[in-house]
């Protein structure tokens, strides 16, 4: 390790320690602006997860009409088959969707007793090629499945993944905006602390340049004491992220069964790793901006 980075981390760590609550508020601030920013960026991704896994298992509900006989539902198989986007279909007729409905709802059977006849239609299941499933695609394919003769209505979840979508667009955005502001506080904060410091240590400063050291040797233990705030930051938040996620996972830990997707994941290594660069870099931002506007360029 050169020796102008040995000095300038040794600086750095004793600077942090002699500037006390004030390094610890910089340290703070980075740590909120990430966790807001992390947990915004963590919902988002486990969205687009189950989004991508409900777009790969898209399915058509076609009902049919009361009454149409054997030939007739026949002929509409047919018909329906020679859609390019169908890639599979199945008939539940009217006596297993009853069936189907009884073994779902098994604590409330009764709910259909009463009406004395079964009001459930017969329908067909239709899997979509994965090259169709963009919204218009569907709904073009749901329109003209509507014009069939002995088709009552079309039904598709679709809907729900575009909601979805909107909610996790809503997220990300709400997250870095509200982030941003954060982080652009931090950066200020870091510059704050690293001026703090070098009113400090300005007698020490004078001292070195009497003695012939460079403003590169006076000037690098300020930048990397704001870069290991920001790191120090940044890692704080992901790690109390990381708590709060696995606490939530074990509170919520029938989820995964219950919509249906493996479970809820954290974030990516590559995103970790993202959030611990982004965090030096606004550390060494903020005391670069300090260490230009007060020891000059």
């Amino acid at each position: 390790m050169p020796l102008l980075v040995k000095h300038s981390l040794r600086e750095a760590l004793r600077g942090i320690r002699r500037s006390g609550w004030a390094s610890g508020a910089s340290i703070a601030t980075i740590a909120a602006s990430f966790l807001v920013i992390g947990a915004f960026l963590l919902v988002s991704y486990n969205l687009s997860l189950l989004i991508s896994r409900w777009s790969r298992e898209v399915q058509l509900t076609v009902f049919l009409k009361e009454g149409l006989r054997s030939g007739q539902v026949s002929s509409l198989r047919e018909q329906i088959s020679k859609e390019e986007a169908v890639r599979s279909l199945s008939y539940i007729s009217k006596e297993q969707a009853l069936l189907e409905f009884k073994r779902d709802m098994r604590n409330q059977e009764g709910l259909l007793e009463g009406l004395g006849y079964n009001p459930l239609p017969a329908s067909f299941q239709i899997q979509v090629r994965e090259r169709f499933q963009s919204p218009e695609q569907l709904q073009e394919l749901a329109h003209r499945l509507r014009q069939l003769p002995g088709v009552e209505d079309v039904l598709y979840g679709q809907e729900w993944i575009e909601r979805l979508s909107l909610i996790r667009k809503l997220l990300r955005w709400g997250g870095f905006s509200l982030g941003g502001l954060l982080l652009f506080a931090s950066i200020l904060i870091v510059a704050n602390t690293i001026r703090l410091a070098i009113c400090r240590f300005e007698e020490e400063i004078g001292l070195m340049r009497l003695a012939g050291a460079t403003w590169g040797v006076i000037r690098t233990p300020f930048v990397f004491q704001g870069i290991l705030q920001g790191l120090i930051g940044s890692a704080l938040s992901l790690l109390v992220l990381f708590l709060s996620f696995r606490l939530i996972q074990w509170q919520l830990h029938l989820l995964p069964s219950a919509v249906g997707y493996e479970g809820p994941q954290f974030l990516r290594i590559s995103h970790q790793a993202l959030a611990l660069l982004a965090g030096g870099l606004i550390g060494g931002g903020g005391g670069l901006l300090s260490v230009r506007r007060f020891l000059g360029p």
